[in-house]
């Protein structure tokens, strides 16, 4: 889906190593360090599995599904930032029945993101998903791949419980298989971020003591 003009900023979809991580109901995040300079997020897209051990074409349950970005601005956890700023919500969705192997794609020309991009405010955000709805007999979860082919990761994942999170690792490194597909912005968004940005700038400088 991705059109002339776009580039992938990351991806973690070349090197299976064939390990699959089940979060339950629990929200599991994955952060994530960009390549180049293109921030305006066109498409994104992450590898999922779901199995229902009684049906091998539906789900028991309701199954859905919800994919947050966060900015790495909250509490820390053993020194780390955890996930805190959140900027973008899918919002629960459903649809999607047992499969051994798929993706998930939000993108622009879905209506998922901006026409021109969703802005990316940081060079390394974490994302997370969240599974609800699940039968007895369901189980969805995400695939592990490692190493990356562009961008850079770390070996371990977030886990939220409650309102904290947590950093957690596994036998090997725990990044989940996905992809950020991004564009560089029209001129017209362009000049109107320097004239946020010189804004901020005018705002902070001010405050100096």
């Amino acid at each position: 889906m991705s059109a002339a003009g776009d580039t992938t900023i990351y991806d973690n979809s070349g090197n299976d190593l064939v390990t699959r991580l089940n979060p339950g109901l629990k929200e599991i995040g994955d952060e994530v360090v960009f390549a180049g300079t293109d921030r305006f997020l066109k498409q994104f897209d992450f590898e999922y599995y779901g199995l229902n051990s009684a049906n091998n074409f539906l789900f028991s349950g309701n199954v859905q599904a919800r994919v947050r970005f966060y900015l790495n601005d909250g509490p820390t956890f053993n020194g780390y930032a955890t996930p805190g700023t959140s900027f973008f919500d899918s919002g629960w969705i459903g649809g999607f029945g047992p499969t051994s192997r798929n993706t998930l794609v939000f993108a622009s020309v879905l209506g998922d993101f901006p026409s021109g991009g969703l802005y990316l405010p940081a060079n390394s955000i974490t994302w997370s998903v969240q599974f609800q709805g699940l039968g007895a007999t369901d189980e969805v979860g995400v695939d592990i791949y490692n190493p990356l082919v562009v961008g850079q990761n770390y070996n371990d994942y977030w886990e939220k419980n409650g309102a904290n999170w947590s950093l957690l690792t596994g036998g090997v490194p725990m990044n989940f298989a996905a992809r950020f597909v991004a564009t560089v912005p029209e001129p017209t968004t362009l000049t109107l971020l320097a004239v946020v940005g010189f804004g901020l700038l005018a705002s902070r400088s001010s405050r100096k003591v």
